[in-house]
């Protein structure tokens, strides 16, 4: 069971109405096929850029003008596994940047989102409406890759290879998940903890349990293997308390510096 921890965080918290800005590349087979199902008014208002997202720092800097944004990325998973998968995550990078943003630096995120989408996605793959051409396993992903932005920033994916990336029902999946969403109420909801998450591996189970299960919403999830690159400079949060959730008995040897 996971252990769970609170601490007191500098608030970030934005009062201001909830403003969803969606994103897609037009290279990105998986992201432009999720946007043919997404409903008006986000789809007229979606901002399609031309080149790789993870790298994409420029092009959101010119296209994003307001801060108070939340984004929302339509997107590809991509996985040397190929297992066929609907996923979401957060972005950033606990060490070196290799895949995109900047090193040591973590993207802020909203954790109600995240948990509505997932609930959505879960939900909706249930349902048996979907003639879905694989079986796809639904799953979190914990933080990676970029790009940089001083919005917050969730990416929502079809994956994990172009076959399933061109299955257009399981994009239409995705696409309705956004479309079910009721952004503005998330806003007004305080019945659900926004949390964090340490350990696990890349898809971590316990906090995919933790998100479908329970009132926590992850945020950010940092796998046991970037544990030892955390400092507190990589937290940005935007509740005034967050929860720490860990998975089982990991050496969490860098939470002295959180407290």
């Amino acid at each position: 069971m996971a252990q769970i921890r609170t601490f007191n965080v500098k608030s970030m918290q934005n009062t201001s109405p909830l403003q969803i800005q969606l994103l897609a590349s037009a290279i990105d087979n998986a992201g432009m096929n999720i946007l043919k199902y997404i409903n008006n008014p986000l789809k007229d208002e979606t901002i399609v850029i031309q080149g790789e997202s993870i790298f994409a720092d420029k092009e959101l800097a010119s296209h994003v003008t307001s801060e108070s944004s939340s984004i929302i990325f339509l997107s590809r998973h991509r996985a040397k596994s190929g297992r066929p998968s609907l996923t979401l995550h957060p972005i950033g990078n606990f060490s070196k940047a290799e895949f995109g943003g900047k090193d040591n630096t973590l993207i802020k995120c909203n954790s109600y989102i995240q948990k509505r989408l997932f609930l959505n996605i879960i939900q909706l793959h249930s349902s048996g409406e979907y003639d879905l051409e694989y079986e796809y396993e639904t799953s979190v992903e914990v933080t990676h890759h970029g790009p940089y932005t001083p919005n917050p920033l969730t990416y929502i994916e079809v994956g994990s290879s172009e076959d399933q990336w061109n299955d257009l029902e399981a994009c239409r999946l995705i696409a309705d998940a956004i479309n079910l969403t009721d952004f503005q109420s998330l806003k007004e909801s305080d019945s659900w903890i926004s949390s964090i998450g340490f350990g696990g591996n890349h898809y971590p189970q316990k906090f995919t349990k933790q998100m479908s299960e329970t009132d926590y919403a992850l945020g950010h999830m940092c796998a046991k293997y970037a544990i030892p690159f955390l400092t507190q400079d990589s937290l940005v949060f935007n509740d005034k308390k967050s929860v720490i959730l860990t998975t089982s008995a990991i050496n969490l040897h860098a939470s002295r510096s959180f407290h």
